[in-house]
């Protein structure tokens, strides 16, 4: 997800773990870890891999999109049109 000054990267491995990794203005660059679990078509943090609110604790796991979406309306339903800064880009790492 990209917005005006920062790049963020969520990467989720296999064996529960994951992290985020933070690009943002003038070089700043940041890493961070944590775990989560799958239920279902959500993904939730079981420990957050970020220091602030910006990302929530759950989120949507979307393939059809190719997409994972954050933010909830008001009936607390994932929304799903992709806008900007309220979902992630999927991108699969052969490795």
């Amino acid at each position: 997800m990209k917005d005006d000054l920062f790049y963020y990267t969520l990467i989720f491995r296999e064996d529960g773990t994951c992290e985020n990794n933070v690009n943002g203005f003038l070089g700043f660059e940041d890493k961070y870890e944590g775990k989560y679990k799958m239920v279902g078509d959500s993904i939730i943090f079981i420990v957050k891999p970020y220091d602030n609110n910006f990302i929530p604790d759950t989120l949507l796991l979307d393939m059809k999109q190719n997409a994972i979406f954050l933010n909830k309306n008001k009936d607390g339903e994932f929304s799903t049109e992709k806008e900007w800064l309220n979902h992630f880009e999927l991108k699969k790492n052969y490795r």
